[in-house]
């Protein structure tokens, strides 16, 4: 059984403006959560760009690579032939969208399944993660190698790839304005930037932190600062674009939708029943605009 990881917390101001102008959105994790998960974290919103983050902010004590040690634990509810179907569809996008084949980095390219479908697209690429883990799970399973640490960490040559990819990671960085700059280094003019984040101003989080006031709970349902998929950066529709601005790329596409995750743990009544209303928020929101994740494709100017 593994050890629940220890945090050490940090004040801090907005990672997309830098702004120290906030209010309070409620509690999450540890007593703020229905199954305890985690430590009680309170969730904020920043008051400039509408970004939603944690504050303090809980950093892990020790490597980062600790939250993400167990790959089939971590992707448990990933399907690997169906992600390795949607890696090939994505790769052709790619292509289509270069006018040719190129140079790929995949940043947190975790198991390895984007990495395994350039290659067998014709691609030439590079892989970064945080997680020794993962990329072991990838040589052994896909014969797939990678880097292991961050993209600021991999030093790669300045204007060197023509497409960079972040499937499920910028929710997941500290940082993402400074990992971003990384990005628009390394990232040659006129290449593509394709990456999706959790859309946290989803119909389904908006009606879900009703729900959670009319029980008279201060509690949300964003993010998961200490429990996982640790998602410690909330963006909105508007907080993207204002990050995307500020490095510097120019957005091309930004496409919002997604499904609600299959229930977990114990199958109660009220839990099912909360499960369906929850889909069907969520396919109103889809319907809206207001769908659960966010798409992007984005270029750096020539």
């Amino acid at each position: 059984m593994s050890t629940a990881p220890a945090f050490e917390d940090r004040e801090m101001t907005c990672a997309v403006c830098g702004s120290e102008s906030r209010k309070h959105l409620g509690w999450r994790g540890g007593a703020a959560h229905h199954n305890r998960l985690g430590t009680r974290t309170e969730i904020v919103r920043c008051n400039s760009c509408t970004h939603i983050y944690p504050n303090p902010m809980p950093f892990p004590v020790g490597s980062l690579a600790n939250l993400y040690a167990d790959p089939d634990e971590y992707f448990s509810r990933h399907d690997l032939e169906k992600k390795k179907r949607n890696c090939r569809e994505l790769m052709k996008i790619f292509e289509r969208k270069l006018g040719r084949r190129g140079m790929l980095l995949d940043v947190g390219c975790g198991r390895g399944e984007l990495l395994w479908a350039a290659r067998e697209a014709g691609w030439e690429f590079e892989g970064v993660d945080p997680s020794l883990a993962h990329l072991e799970w990838a040589r052994l399973n896909l014969g797939i190698e990678g880097r292991v640490g961050t993209i600021e960490e991999s030093n790669f040559p300045d204007d060197h790839f023509d497409s960079i990819t972040m499937g499920g990671v910028i929710e997941h960085l500290f940082d993402p304005y400074h990992s971003l700059q990384e990005v628009w280094r390394v990232l040659k003019p006129g290449g593509l930037f394709y990456f999706d984040a959790p859309n946290e101003d989803a119909l389904y989080s908006r009606i879900g932190n009703l729900y959670l006031r009319a029980q008279r709970r201060d509690w949300v349902v964003n993010l998961a600062p200490t429990f996982p998929p640790y998602h410690v950066q909330g963006f909105t529709r508007a907080s993207l674009q204002r990050l995307l601005q500020r490095v510097g790329f120019q957005l091309e596409e930004l496409s919002i939708y997604g499904r609600v995750l299959p229930l977990t743990g114990q199958q109660l009544l009220r839990k099912r029943i909360e499960f369906r209303a929850a889909q069907l928020v969520n396919w109103v929101g889809n319907r809206r605009g207001a769908g659960v994740y966010m798409y992007a494709w984005t270029k750096k100017p020539q």
